[in-house]
């Protein structure tokens, strides 16, 4: 389910991050960075901040700067904007509108696969797409939120903190991002169902 999750995402992450946002984002963020480094480098070697010896002073910094780069460029919205082209089965959506899908499609989205009834495939077909991109967008949200959060504690931890556990719990979030991407495999794995299912018979009046 990963690597399925996985395809869809690289699938439909241009659908749903807008690339000229992604692109001022990572340009603005990079600045930021570097002015971090700088002034880290600087105040290191006026303190000694970044803990003693060669390797940990260059591990802090490194820490610190990618977690501002990476922080930086989350504060940023990179979806994309609602327009006439964001459009499925003809209703205009949003990327991150939906993050879950009606009760007679959650079955479908279960661990065990199991096959989609005719008089479901409609619904489910609407429904994942909306899902998915829902959560493709909260996973490129998260991604460097967490990320920066990690390295920020990763840079406590190697600085010399005396209290470890307490700059863990970012490490414990990043296990959702796999989830997610599980759960984007998944959605793809009832949609692929639903379209291999036979449509729900249509009933039409006898004539008398």
């Amino acid at each position: 389910m990963f690597m399925l999750g996985w395809r869809v995402f690289r699938a439909l992450l241009g659908d749903v991050v807008d690339p000229a946002r992604a692109r001022r984002a990572a340009w603005i963020a990079g600045a930021v960075a570097v002015v971090v480094l700088v002034v880290s480098v600087v105040t290191d070697r006026a303190t000694g901040w970044a803990g003693s010896g060669g390797v940990r002073p260059v591990l802090t910094v490194s820490f610190v700067t990618i977690g501002a780069l990476a922080l930086v460029f989350a504060c940023f919205p990179t979806a994309r904007a609602a327009g006439p082209d964001l459009r499925i089965n003809g209703r205009q959506v949003r990327p991150d509108q939906q993050l879950s899908a009606r009760s007679t499609v959650q079955p479908y989205l279960s661990r065990r696969q199991r096959p989609v009834a005719p008089e479901d495939r409609a619904i489910v077909l609407n429904d994942v797409p909306l899902l998915q991109r829902g959560l493709v967008w909260r996973l490129s949200r998260l991604t460097p939120l967490l990320v920066g959060l990690a390295c920020g504690s990763a840079a406590v931890l190697v600085s010399g903190e005396r209290q470890p556990l307490v700059f863990l719990w970012p490490f414990f979030y990043l296990f959702l991002l796999p989830d997610l991407v599980v759960r984007i495999g998944r959605a793809e794995r009832a949609r692929l169902a639903a379209l291999a299912a036979d449509p729900a018979p249509t009933t039409t009046e006898a004539t008398p």
